[in-house]
């Protein structure tokens, strides 16, 4: 159990607008990982591979060039396949075809020297995902299937626990279970992101409130509520229709009171869906990749939406080896606003800063 065996990459889905732009290339992005500090680099092919879903030899060459000259490992291929067919949105791939799209990726990961593919599967969401086959990707019965292959490939299935599905929901237990039943424990594994960690909506989404109407001093004191309420720090008791009370006492309407029974897809306020430390301590020597999903940093690299300071000591504590790699999506709540390098450099500051503090405290 130690900090050191944790290091921070970057997904270069982080830089999506820039890239989309024009304004990052393939090296302008892998140079923004270096400059910030990161070690490791995962791929979204859609975006960065020209020959996508193939890689061409000329793209493999630069790809490998451009890291050993930046001294970047890859670590994580991102997989985006789904079931229906954009172009005729009546028609979905089966099982077999699923299968196969599945298996690209793998083979693509292996040749990128990629030691995971992030696994959008029906699972992703937890429980509470859609059974809407649009919606639905890779299913435990073809992840039984693919487990021998990619332990073959050296390549694991990172199986992603996203908000808001949670590593205790039992939204991944058919996944796990099929590793069990194959004795494929090379093949794949549960990744955490930290979208289910996360204790504060984001400043866009708190503009967004004001826009539709609601008043600013409402919306700071819940944003203040929420956070005390999910920081495991022992004092988070917070009564909720006291809370309620205050507010309409402030003049409440329809968006502000709306907030408290739904908000970012989470749960209500009053029982947001999210892993306490407790829970990613337990879980952490059994996760073999983690995102670190976040969509605000402040300036002074301090966060109000994830309780980094504790959630990294759980992660060292509970024997966690690996890498956590920036997935940033701010941008897509405030297009062409924000600069998604700099948001990257601040939270790389801060990761560093609790691992830093980790060491110091001799976790």
């Amino acid at each position: 159990m130690s900090s050191k065996d944790i290091k921070l990459g970057v997904s270069l889905y982080s830089y999506q607008e820039a890239i989309w732009r024009g304004d990052l290339d393939l090296e302008g992005a892998l140079t923004a990982v270096k400059g910030c500090g990161a070690t490791g680099v995962e791929i979204f092919g859609e975006a960065i591979i020209p020959s996508f879903p193939y890689i061409s030899d000329d793209f493999l060459y630069k790809w490998n060039y451009m890291l050993e000259n930046l001294e970047l490992e890859p670590v994580c291929y991102e997989h985006f396949a789904d079931r229906q067919f954009w172009n005729d949105p009546d028609k979905y791939l089966d099982d077999d075809a699923i299968f196969d799209v599945t298996m690209q990726y793998l083979r693509s990961a292996k040749k990128l020297g990629c030691k995971f593919v992030r696994m959008s599967h029906t699972g992703h969401n937890g429980i509470w995902g859609s059974n809407d086959i649009r919606h639905q990707t890779v299913n435990a019965e073809v992840f039984a299937r693919l487990l021998p292959y990619a332990e073959e490939l050296g390549v694991k299935m990172a199986l992603e626990v996203h908000a808001p599905g949670l590593l205790e929901d039992g939204g991944n237990d058919d996944f796990l279970d099929a590793i069990e039943k194959t004795g494929c424990y090379e093949g794949g594994g549960l990744m955490l992101d930290l979208s289910g960690c996360f204790r504060d909506f984001s400043p866009m989404q708190a503009q967004e409130y004001v826009k539709r109407g609601a008043n600013p001093d409402i919306i700071a004191y819940l944003r203040q509520m929420s956070r005390k309420a999910y920081t495991y720090d022992g004092n988070n008791d917070v009564d909720w229709e006291e809370v309620k009370a205050r507010i309409i006492e402030m003049g409440a309407g329809e968006v502000e009171l709306g907030i408290l029974d739904m908000t970012m897809g989470h749960g209500p306020l009053t029982n947001r869906l999210i892993s306490p430390p407790s829970v990613v301590e337990e879980y952490a020597s059994k996760l073999i990749y983690i995102h670190g999903k976040m969509h605000w940093i402040n300036e002074d690299c301090t966060s109000d939406e994830i309780d980094y300071h504790r959630y990294i000591k759980a992660l060292a504590r509970g024997g966690y080896k690996g890498y956590i790699s920036t997935e940033f999506e701010g941008q897509r709540s405030v297009p062409h606003t924000l600069n998604e390098v700099e948001f990257v450099r601040r939270q790389h500051i801060l990761m560093r800063e609790c691992l830093a503090e980790c060491e110091a405290e001799g976790i």
